[in-house]
């Protein structure tokens, strides 16, 4: 073994790491996620009916078609978007469009690539030139309303791994400008 200078240390980290991370939909977290969101609205809906003393139905008939109108409208928005599964590998970015086709983008040809939000991540990609993407994209093709024209928007919720394991390996896989 070679002597180092002192300070020096060597990284098995970088050289152990795959080559190719996938991202994948986890039914077992989204099913917590909805078993977690039921208690909770159960504990709310009978919380305001006993603070209001109102007939629990009520109360849920109320608020309940509430949250059904909202379910579905965000589910209806976000059709247009990208979704899992998303690969990385060393060349590219390969992630699933609208109607299950898929779009890869060089990590050269990336503007920008940074995961947002805690409770609600989100993948929010930019590329530099999108005809350079495979296939090439079109605007507003996969964009989401108020964002440009080439922002791509990837939902990470329940997603395994997590966020953070996405974040590491964006931070180890994008050029350094």
């Amino acid at each position: 073994m070679a002597e180092r200078p002192p300070g020096h240390w060597a990284t098995v980290a970088d050289l152990d790491a795959p080559s190719v991370v996938d991202f994948r939909y986890s039914p077992r977290r989204h099913r917590l996620a909805k078993v977690l969101a039921v208690l909770g609205a159960a504990a709310l809906l009978a919380a305001y009916a006993a603070l209001f003393d109102e007939p629990w139905w009520q109360v849920l008939l109320r608020f309940g078609l509430i949250g059904v109108g909202v379910a579905l409208i965000t589910n209806w928005q976000l059709r247009r978007q990208p979704r899992l599964p998303l690969r990385l590998t060393d060349e590219a970015l390969h992630l699933t469009g609208p109607n299950g086709t898929r779009l890869s983008i060089d990590w050269i040809n990336m503007a920008g690539a940074r995961v947002r939000g805690r409770v609600n991540p989100r993948l929010v990609i930019t590329p530099l030139d999108p005809q350079q993407t495979r296939p090439p994209m079109r605007p507003g093709q996969w964009s989401t309303p108020g964002r440009g024209p080439y922002e791509l928007v990837v939902r990470l919720s329940w997603m395994r791994p997590g966020p953070d394991a996405l974040r590491r390996e964006l931070a180890r896989r994008l050029p350094t400008t």
